[in-house]
Protein backbone atom coordinates (compact mmCIF):
# COMPACT_ATOMS: atom_id res chain seq x y z
CA UNK A 1 0.00 0.00 0.00
CA UNK A 2 1.53 3.15 -1.01
CA UNK A 3 1.22 5.72 2.07
CA UNK A 4 0.56 9.38 1.91
CA UNK A 5 1.23 11.38 4.69
CA UNK A 6 1.59 9.94 8.15
CA UNK A 7 -1.76 10.03 9.40
CA UNK A 8 -3.37 8.47 12.90
CA UNK A 9 -6.49 6.56 13.04
CA UNK A 10 -7.84 8.17 15.82
CA UNK A 11 -10.38 10.84 14.12
CA UNK A 12 -11.36 8.00 12.25
CA UNK A 13 -12.33 5.68 15.69
CA UNK A 14 -11.65 3.95 18.30
CA UNK A 15 -11.96 0.98 16.79
CA UNK A 16 -10.83 -0.68 13.01
CA UNK A 17 -11.94 -3.75 11.81
CA UNK A 18 -10.32 -6.39 9.76
CA UNK A 19 -12.54 -9.44 7.78
CA UNK A 20 -10.75 -12.18 8.42
CA UNK A 21 -11.64 -16.22 6.98
CA UNK A 22 -12.37 -17.46 10.72
CA UNK A 23 -10.00 -20.89 9.78
CA UNK A 24 -6.77 -18.62 9.10
CA UNK A 25 -8.24 -16.53 12.23
CA UNK A 26 -8.48 -19.61 14.70
CA UNK A 27 -5.48 -21.23 13.73
CA UNK A 28 -3.33 -18.23 14.11
CA UNK A 29 -4.47 -18.37 18.38
CA UNK A 30 -2.40 -21.00 19.53
CA UNK A 31 0.93 -19.74 17.28
CA UNK A 32 0.03 -15.66 18.76
CA UNK A 33 0.79 -14.02 15.42
CA UNK A 34 -2.36 -13.53 13.00
CA UNK A 35 -0.59 -12.70 9.54
CA UNK A 36 -2.92 -12.72 7.00
CA UNK A 37 -3.18 -8.83 4.95
CA UNK A 38 -6.44 -9.50 3.08
CA UNK A 39 -7.80 -12.61 1.30
CA UNK A 40 -5.11 -14.42 -0.56
CA UNK A 41 -2.31 -12.07 0.77
CA UNK A 42 0.24 -12.33 3.63
CA UNK A 43 1.70 -9.78 5.70
CA UNK A 44 4.57 -8.18 5.15
CA UNK A 45 6.85 -4.74 4.40
CA UNK A 46 4.85 -3.75 1.66
CA UNK A 47 1.50 -5.81 2.58
CA UNK A 48 0.08 -4.33 5.87
CA UNK A 49 -2.92 -6.13 7.65
CA UNK A 50 -5.75 -4.11 5.73
CA UNK A 51 -8.31 -3.00 8.12
CA UNK A 52 -11.24 -0.44 7.83
CA UNK A 53 -14.01 1.26 9.89
CA UNK A 54 -17.62 -0.02 10.77
CA UNK A 55 -18.84 1.45 7.76
CA UNK A 56 -16.48 0.30 5.70
CA UNK A 57 -16.96 -3.50 6.37
CA UNK A 58 -20.01 -4.38 3.22
CA UNK A 59 -17.62 -2.68 0.78
CA UNK A 60 -14.55 -5.06 1.93
CA UNK A 61 -16.90 -8.03 1.99
CA UNK A 62 -18.43 -6.54 -1.51
CA UNK A 63 -15.16 -6.37 -3.11
CA UNK A 64 -12.49 -8.80 -1.11
CA UNK A 65 -15.13 -11.78 -0.19
CA UNK A 66 -18.43 -11.61 -2.06
CA UNK A 67 -17.79 -15.08 -4.19
CA UNK A 68 -16.10 -16.72 -1.22
CA UNK A 69 -18.13 -19.35 0.70
CA UNK A 70 -15.79 -20.62 3.67
CA UNK A 71 -16.94 -18.92 6.93
CA UNK A 72 -15.44 -15.15 7.63
CA UNK A 73 -15.29 -13.07 11.07
CA UNK A 74 -14.67 -9.77 11.58
CA UNK A 75 -12.39 -8.68 13.92
CA UNK A 76 -13.00 -5.62 15.91
CA UNK A 77 -9.68 -4.25 17.28
CA UNK A 78 -8.67 -1.48 19.41
CA UNK A 79 -6.49 1.01 17.92
CA UNK A 80 -4.98 2.48 21.21
CA UNK A 81 -3.88 -0.69 22.80
CA UNK A 82 -2.53 -2.28 18.99
CA UNK A 83 -0.46 1.39 19.25
CA UNK A 84 0.63 0.70 23.27
CA UNK A 85 2.08 -2.52 22.00
CA UNK A 86 3.93 -1.40 19.13
CA UNK A 87 1.57 -2.18 16.27
CA UNK A 88 1.44 0.72 13.92
CA UNK A 89 -1.57 2.17 12.28
CA UNK A 90 -1.58 3.67 9.41
CA UNK A 91 -4.26 5.47 7.36
CA UNK A 92 -3.72 5.93 3.44
CA UNK A 93 -4.30 9.40 2.68
CA UNK A 94 -5.00 9.23 -0.78
CA UNK A 95 -7.28 6.03 -0.29
CA UNK A 96 -8.31 5.84 2.91
CA UNK A 97 -7.10 2.21 3.66
CA UNK A 98 -5.74 1.83 7.08
CA UNK A 99 -3.26 -0.42 7.59
CA UNK A 100 -1.74 -2.19 10.61
CA UNK A 101 2.32 -2.24 10.20
CA UNK A 102 3.00 -5.79 12.23
CA UNK A 103 1.35 -9.02 12.71
CA UNK A 104 -1.66 -9.51 15.26
CA UNK A 105 -1.64 -11.29 18.15
CA UNK A 106 -5.02 -12.90 18.60
CA UNK A 107 -5.68 -14.34 21.21
CA UNK A 108 -4.48 -10.36 23.40
CA UNK A 109 -7.97 -9.57 24.81
CA UNK A 110 -6.72 -5.81 24.90
CA UNK A 111 -6.58 -5.11 21.51
CA UNK A 112 -8.56 -7.79 20.47
CA UNK A 113 -12.48 -6.68 21.47
CA UNK A 114 -14.35 -9.02 19.10
CA UNK A 115 -14.12 -11.50 16.97
CA UNK A 116 -17.92 -11.94 15.16
CA UNK A 117 -18.62 -14.82 12.70
CA UNK A 118 -20.16 -13.23 9.58
CA UNK A 119 -23.56 -14.46 7.87
CA UNK A 120 -24.56 -14.71 4.07
CA UNK A 121 -27.89 -13.95 2.98
CA UNK A 122 -29.20 -13.94 -0.44
CA UNK A 123 -25.65 -15.27 -1.82
CA UNK A 124 -24.26 -12.08 -0.08
CA UNK A 125 -22.10 -11.48 3.29
CA UNK A 126 -24.20 -8.94 5.14
CA UNK A 127 -21.95 -6.97 7.69
CA UNK A 128 -23.06 -6.47 11.31
CA UNK A 129 -24.27 -4.09 13.37
CA UNK A 130 -20.58 -3.00 14.75
CA UNK A 131 -21.53 0.55 16.30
Amino acid sequence: MTRGAAASVEDVTDSIFHVAIADDWEASVPFGSYEAATRGVLFDADEPIRATTAAGVQRVLDERYADLVLQLVVVELDVDALEAAGIPVTRDAASDRIGIEAPLPPGDDTIVKRVVPLTRRNERWVAPELA
